[in-house]
């Protein structure tokens, strides 16, 4: 059984890497009305409902995890 649950936990930890993305960026402007990130190199990103953006600010280096399917930012934090 313990060999059953840890086949099913690596199986499922792949699977949910494989339909995340993720990356670090330096945030150049916060858009809370939009709900939208937008990085130094340029690139907008949308922000999942739910996800709370409040605590970052331009300047700030953040690690981003995106989801494939809709590109919008599934999880942001400040990078240390």
């Amino acid at each position: 059984m313990r060999k059953l649950l840890i086949a099913f936990a690596a199986i499922f930890v792949a699977t949910v890497s494989v339909f995340a993305a993720q990356f670090q960026g330096v945030v150049a402007e916060v858009d809370d009305e939009n709900r939208t990130v937008t990085l130094d190199d340029g690139s907008t990103v949308p922000v999942a409902d739910g996800v709370d953006i409040s605590s970052i600010a331009p300047g700030d280096t953040v690690d981003i995890i995106t989801d494939d399917a809709s590109g919008e930012i599934t999880e942001v934090m400040i990078a240390e």
